[in-house]
């Protein structure tokens, strides 16, 4: 008898059949992104389409106008495809519940956590291009993340799952750190990462979901802290996996 799964598969459904519920979804997959990416790109064509009409390309002065108008149209292209699609992930609620589900389109869950990653990281990316971290931090609070009004990001920083993140306050998160919610063990598994207050995290950092953090806490650059384990108040801890460091008090 034919098996259902890939070899080296097993304790799951398969990702996608042709009925009409994947087929349906695996449509609203490849749709919603165009058409919120549409709309991101739809007020700076037209304001464009002005703008040529209005010009006089035989008048230096007026080419050197238009070279300005593209410098502006460009950044305001950036943050309409940056926001656009987060606004669309807000009033979708594409967040995914914690608990375990099954790495199929026809799970409800997984099917909302792939319609998000469509949405939000072409926006990670394309927000990444503005040196700007008060607009990305308030890209990422609009798609989920919870972190402390005097808590800081470098900027830099890939979290996976924003809405399965929280931060206190006054932690610094470091360049090239990352942090996600979800694992894959044959089922996609979500949980809550929550990093307290006054947390210093090195750069280059690994968090896995699951991961608690509490107040005052060091992580050493390049540590991976694997899922659900606990870094426990006021303490050092470095490397991979992350382990308590003892500092000399001298």
């Amino acid at each position: 008898m034919m098996t259902k799964y890939r070899e080296g598969y097993r304790g799951g459904s398969e990702k996608y059949d042709f009925s009409l519920k994947s087929i349906s979804r695996g449509l609203i997959l490849l749709i919603t992104p165009i058409i919120a990416y549409s709309f991101s790109i739809f007020p700076v064509i037209f304001s464009l389409f002005y703008v040529i009409k209005i010009l006089n390309f035989s008048n230096v002065i007026h080419i050197f106008i238009f070279s300005f108008i593209l410098v502006i149209e460009f950044l305001f292209l950036i943050i309409f495809l940056t926001f656009i699609p987060a606004i669309f992930i807000k009033i979708m609620k594409l967040k995914v519940d914690e608990g375990v589900h099954e790495i199929s389109i026809k799970d409800w869950n997984f099917f909302k956590y792939i319609l998000f990653f469509v949405l939000y990281r072409p926006s990670l990316k394309i927000i990444s291009i503005l040196p700007l971290l008060p607009l990305r931090i308030r890209f990422l609070k609009l798609v989920g993340l919870k972190m402390g009004k005097s808590s800081l990001l470098a900027g830099s920083e890939l979290i996976h799952d924003p809405y399965m993140v929280e931060i206190g306050e006054q932690t610094l998160i470091g360049g090239w750190t990352q942090i996600t919610g979800h694992i894959s063990e044959k089922k996609l598994i979500m949980k809550r990462v929550k990093i307290g207050d006054n947390c210093l995290i090195g750069g280059k950092s690994f968090i896995m979901s699951g991961v608690i953090i509490e107040d005052d806490v060091t992580l050493g650059l390049n540590s991976v802290v694997l899922k659900n384990q606990f870094l426990k108040k006021g303490k050092f801890y470095a490397g991979v996996p992350a382990k308590e460091i003892i500092r000399n008090k001298k």
